[in-house]
């Protein structure tokens, strides 16, 4: 089985300094949207939280499950799924991250995407993501799909593929979660994020 690149292996720094408020807020079941080969589910996972992840990719998810197999994590499952259609019930979990997913869409899909994470959530559950800034220097190339959606050329080991990408303003943020209690977003930089802590 093919490793995933060493880049993929380490989890971002914000989800790393999740952690202790994870455990303090006593967050037990989490969902990764957008698993890819499972870098955070499998981090996650060792640090003791059940986690499941999602992705559409089924080369992406047969490393994961290899991978997490390796590590023998058993705490640990995946679901082949896109994100604006989750095959799980109602108020199923306790937090729900996703690290560089959810704007590669349009923005009736990224609506749709964070209509389903707040179904999934329990009552109180924290969603923590990034989302594309509009100060990205990527914001504007490509070919232009909608309004601050563009089709982006991107490269990922030996394959070259063209992506959407939406920008977000922070006010658009805002109003993106405004179905959320309570809302924190803060700026990234290299490359330029919303990071958006969201709780239901």
């Amino acid at each position: 089985m093919r490793q995933p690149p060493e880049r993929l292996r380490e989890p971002v720094p914000f989800i790393v300094e999740a952690l202790p408020t994870f455990k303090r807020g006593k967050i037990k079941h989490v969902l990764d949207l957008g698993c890819g080969v499972g870098r955070h589910c499998i981090y996650l996972a060792k640090n003791g939280f059940d986690v499941v992840g999602i992705d559409v990719s089924e080369s992406a998810l047969r490393m994961a499950k290899e991978w997490a197999r390796q590590e023998n994590t058993k705490n640990v499952a995946f679901t082949q799924a896109a994100m604006t259609n989750i095959p799980l019930g109602d108020c199923h979990f306790d937090a729900v991250i996703s690290v560089s997913v959810i704007h590669h869409a349009v923005k009736r899909d990224i609506i749709k995407t964070i209509d389903e994470i707040h179904r999934i959530l329990k009552r109180n559950g924290l969603f923590l993501a990034n989302l594309a800034s509009v100060r990205d220097h990527r914001y504007g190339t490509g070919k232009k799909v909608e309004a601050d959606t563009f089709r982006i050329w991107e490269a990922f080991e030996e394959r070259r593929f063209e992506e959407l990408h939406h920008f977000f303003t922070r006010q658009e943020v805002c109003e993106l979660v405004a179905c959320f209690s309570r809302v924190k977003i803060e700026a990234l930089k290299d490359p330029h994020y919303w990071k958006t802590t969201a709780i239901k």
